[in-house]
């Protein structure tokens, strides 16, 4: 089999498409094709589909494709311009790869296997890619990603900040659907127009349908909940249970450290060691903490100075 003919079946091609040449460069490690078409060929309008007559070709153009025995494998082409009767000169779409891309359809395809199971370090290593590609890839992939999505409604969503890079200077704000438990959007920074921007971009249908909005305690989230729907936008907002019982736990625990302090000035240790009996649920309470759990719940009971510091803290 002619190396030609090799290469046609290898990148997938289809007529009018046909391998024109092939050049080898062992030192580089690198294998270039250079595609090409019969002339007198109509070509389909890529808005509408209505064949049309060739009217010039674009400058040439070089997609990445798989590598050929460990070879980088490089696809170069003419991409043709046709003239359409009712939306006059535009580029024919090729079968290879996607408008505006670096890379071929099959590379593509692959390098996002690649990166969705190893770090980008890793992936840039195995793919043979800069940090620039590689982030390239993983937009376009985002790109289709939203593209399939569609417009959808999300009776629940979820809100929360998360920290990214070193440190706890970076943040963004994630959006999920709760009731089919995905990550929705990712939008930079934590403050109010971080969430309006989300909402804004909904169309106004799927604003409606939003029963509840699912977030902490953040003065910036509920600020853009108000703004959006300024009439019943207090009413949408459910705090997640992980803030409350957060809250919760740290007022039994201010209360526990004021009752530690005053037991101490009366000269008893009651409560030394007993931060995590308290902050447990009752039904979740360990075994081992039992005796003393019930112990110091009766002590609190029948003792008159401790019933007394509990009124002054109620």
């Amino acid at each position: 089999m002619r190396d030609i003919d090799l290469y046609y079946h290898l990148l997938g091609l289809e007529k009018p498409w046909s391998v024109a040449r092939v050049e080898l460069d062992p030192g580089s490690q690198r294998v270039d094709i250079w595609v090409d078409h019969p002339r007198g060929e109509k070509w389909p309008c890529p808005e509408c589909g209505k064949p049309g007559n060739l009217h010039d070709h674009a400058e040439e153009r070089t997609w990445r494709h798989l590598d050929s025995c460990q070879f980088q494998t490089f696809l170069h082409a003419r991409p043709p311009r046709m003239k359409c009767s009712r939306h006059g000169v535009r580029r024919v779409r090729l079968p290879w790869a996607e408008p505006h891309a670096r890379f071929t359809l099959l590379f593509e395809g692959f390098a996002i296997d690649v990166l969705l199971h190893t770090s980008i370090q890793a992936a840039r290593r195995i793919l043979r890619v800069s940090w620039d590609e590689a982030y390239h890839l993983m937009e376009r992939a985002v790109t289709r990603g939203l593209r399939r999505k569609g417009c959808k409604t999300i009776p629940v969503i979820g809100v929360d900040e998360k920290s990214v890079g070193k440190g706890q200077r970076n943040y963004v704000t994630v959006v999920s659907d709760l009731g089919r438990s995905t990550v929705e959007e990712v939008i930079v920074g934590r403050s109010s127009r971080s969430l309006e921007t989300y909402f804004q971009q909904l169309t106004p249908q799927q604003r409606d349908t939003i029963e509840a909005v699912s977030m902490d305690m953040s003065s910036a989230y509920i600020s853009a909940v108000e703004k959006t729907w300024p009439e019943d936008g207090r009413d949408k907002i459910v705090f997640d249970r992980f803030h409350v019982m957060k809250q919760l736990g740290d007022a039994v625990d201010k209360v526990r450290r004021q009752e530690h302090k005053a037991l101490l000035r009366a000269g008893s240790s009651l409560l030394t060691g007993t931060r995590y009996i308290w902050l447990y649920a009752r039904e979740n309470l360990p075994e081992k903490y039992w005796n003393r759990f019930f112990r110091l719940t009766g002590v609190y009971r029948d003792s008159p100075f401790l019933t007394k510091k509990l009124q002054e803290f109620s």
